[in-house]
């Protein structure tokens, strides 16, 4: 459902670039300079999981090895801020952006349960792509992506303060399109994905090495400050 929505978006975004005079940024682009933003987000989050036991005589396993496992997805929102420069029809820039979105993966072993949650990401990438008339962007984009990770141990059973809360990196890509609508203000779609670093929780005798995959889809309004 999400990716027929984002094939529907994306058309009625192509034929209003078609249609709609061009605006112009500082060097003839609408798309040039400085421009921050807010976002909406499908997210999808995925993860796997390895166990190990590592016996400590005061704290006992809790768990025995993983038999199943299911995630569930969320929405989200954020802000974004970046620069763009054209050299002809060709564009580039580079942006930095805050999202809250959620998502969870839960492990059991048939009796025992930990849930692994994701919180926030921060997000800086490289775009490039080119200009379609002056009208729309089109854009792929690769860089980095900071991705929250938080679990309250087998059963939930850990204190606030024993909470594993950690940030791992992960590779970040996608591409979309953006077209402006009114005069310094223009709307984005886009598809990326994240495929993030291991991540080692220990909690009492019991280890669990994660490693998480997003991918979303956002909807974005931009104004751009020329």
């Amino acid at each position: 459902m999400s990716h027929k929505i984002f094939k529907i978006t994306f058309l009625a975004i192509l034929i209003t670039s078609i249609t709609k005079p061009a605006l112009a940024g500082p060097d003839g682009s609408p798309f040039e300079g400085l421009y921050v933003g807010v976002t909406s987000v499908v997210n999808t989050f995925d993860s796997t999981a390895t166990y190990r036991e590592v016996p400590i005589d005061d704290f006992p396993s809790n768990f025995s090895s993983i038999s199943s496992s299911v995630s569930s997805n969320s929405y989200g929102g954020g802000i974004l801020a970046g620069y763009g420069l054209s050299y002809g029809p060709l564009y580039y820039g580079a942006e930095a952006a805050f999202i809250v979105d959620k998502g969870n993966t839960v492990y059991t072993d048939g009796a025992n349960t930990i849930r692994l949650g994701k919180s926030n990401t921060f997000d800086i990438n490289g775009r490039l792509g080119f200009t379609l008339a002056d009208k729309a962007l089109i854009f792929g984009l690769v860089g980095y992506s900071g991705i929250n990770l938080k679990s309250r141990g087998v059963n939930e059973l850990q204190n606030d303060n024993l909470d594993y809360n950690t940030r791992v990196t992960a590779l970040r890509y996608g591409g979309g399109i953006e077209v402006e609508i009114f005069e310094n203000i223009a709307i984005r779609a886009e598809y990326t994905q994240s495929t993030g670093a291991n991540s080692t929780y220990r909690n009492g005798s019991d280890e669990f090495t994660f490693k998480p995959k997003t991918s979303r889809i956002m909807l974005s309004a931009v104004l751009h400050m020329y």
